[in-house]
């Protein structure tokens, strides 16, 4: 992948802003659960999470560990995000604020290019609306250490990489053993759940409409 970063630039609004079926790349990484389209809307509770991407030799996808302290998905690794507000304009507004409360993003220097489709939590009732973002440049970070314990950041080629892909057993926060769960595998990080499913769709979602062209 050689393209230098306006070409970059100009394939990710490609990649974000078109159409695209995310159930079977859902379904690869939580092959058990329900997905979205089979959960009656009304019951559940609207969240957005920012995928916020920067170029840095290649685009990179920050992402957080939350702290061991958290009541909920403790330790775990997430995209910034949380809860909508009864003041926040939209859900798009909704990433963005947990953004910059959590890692202190400037909403100045954020530039919506699309969506991924939403994903329902069971053990919540929240169904989560993914926006992508990019930056002129990376962003300058303020961590809320009650949020946000470490930022990864996650380049595409790694991503494409076939080995970032695996399964392991899953111990979860009731103490139950999940076994042979699909998730990825980042900087001694497991990653899993409802970010596994993002990020598998953004790792489809290029993989047909950008390395065609590469």
């Amino acid at each position: 992948m050689s393209f230098d970063e306006n070409q970059w630039k100009n394939h990710l609004f490609q990649v974000f802003d078109s159409e695209f079926n995310a159930k079977n790349a859902h379904l690869k990484m939580s092959p058990y659960r329900k997905l979205w389209d089979s959960i009656h809307s009304q019951s559940a509770i609207k969240c957005a999470v920012g995928i916020h991407i920067f170029f840095d030799k290649e685009p990179q996808i920050v992402l957080i560990e939350r702290p061991s302290t958290m009541r909920k998905h403790a330790g775990q690794v997430a995209f910034p995000g949380g809860k909508m507000d009864e003041t926040d304009r939209n859900l798009v507004h909704t990433a963005i604020r947990e953004s910059e409360e959590e890692l202190g993003i400037n909403p100045q220097s954020t530039q919506l290019i699309g969506s991924l489709s939403p994903v329902f939590i069971p053990v919540t009732n929240y169904v989560v609306y993914p926006f992508v973002f990019i930056h002129e440049k990376k962003p300058i970070f303020k961590v809320n250490e009650m949020e946000v314990n470490t930022i990864l950041c996650l380049s595409f080629s790694t991503l494409l990489n076939p080995s970032f892909q695996t399964s392991k057993e899953i111990s979860i926060e009731n103490g139950d053993v999940l076994s042979d769960v699909p998730c990825f595998e980042f900087e001694n990080n497991t990653i899993w759940g409802a970010t596994s499913l993002m990020l598998n769709e953004m790792r489809e979602r290029i993989k047909i409409f950008l390395l065609p062209t590469v």
